[in-house]
């Protein structure tokens, strides 16, 4: 993790209670005014008491990486973290509590469902994807094997104001299954991306396009995926 990452010095007001700890603290500060800093740090101070997320970065330093990922794709992409309540984002692959690690092939809680917590606690309609254990979970979500042809078929087309979808193609589990089919699949999540945003829909990220704020109309009008089904990324 780049070291400036961790040093900066906190706004006099962070949004953050005093009690919050410095990772916590600092992930708050991330919010690029008072109003996103206050809702951040309400939101972190939820995933905490819900889900040990100041525990967990403890024991596992590098999920503060990935929470800062995560936040700064949200405010790239809505530009005001206001911005996000009420809209309907569908997450690709989100994690789950029995996901493992590509490094140990441990269960980590690096890949546990963040991303749909923290817009669960930021006002979105967050719909998890994923293969591994999300009964818990207070969002919507569907257990999907991504590498079945047509595993997005139940969800009605032009049904999310917003779609996430990343580290799908590095996970241990996903590589030992379908690693020769991983292209084809790659192709078959972006189709169904086009067809599941609704028009000036927001993909806030996805492996092997644009980055964070891409919209609808970009990601149909993209090259990634040609008219012959061919592979552009």
């Amino acid at each position: 993790m780049p070291a400036w990452q961790w040093r900066w010095r906190f706004p006099a007001d962070t949004g953050a209670p005093a009690t919050t700890s410095d990772a916590l603290r600092r992930l708050t500060a991330l919010g690029r005014t008072r109003s996103d800093r206050a809702l951040l740090g309400h939101a972190l101070g939820k995933l905490d008491a819900q889900h040990r997320l100041e525990s967990k970065i403890a024991a596992e330093p590098n999920l503060a990486a990935i929470m800062t990922e995560f936040v700064t794709r949200l405010m790239d992409a809505f530009s005001s973290l206001s911005a996000i309540r009420g809209q309907a984002v569908l997450d690709i692959a989100c994690g789950s509590s029995s996901s493992r690690s590509p490094v140990t092939g441990l269960e980590t809680s690096e890949f546990e469902p963040w991303m749909c917590r923290l817009l669960l606690e930021l006002g979105a309609r967050p719909v998890g994807l994923d293969l591994g254990d999300l009964a818990d979970e207070a969002f919507e979500h569907h257990r999907v094997d991504l590498g079945v042809p047509g595993a997005l078929d139940f969800l009605a087309t032009e049904s999310f104001d917003a779609i996430h979808e990343s580290r799908l193609f590095g996970s241990p589990e996903f590589r030992s299954a379908h690693g020769p089919a991983a292209e084809r699949i790659r192709r078959e999540l972006h189709r169904q991306e086009r067809r599941l945003m609704r028009p000036d829909g927001t993909l806030i990220h996805s492996d092997g396009r644009s980055g964070p704020g891409t919209t609808s109309r970009q990601v149909r009008g993209s090259h990634a995926d040609t008219a012959d089904g061919s592979a552009g990324c």
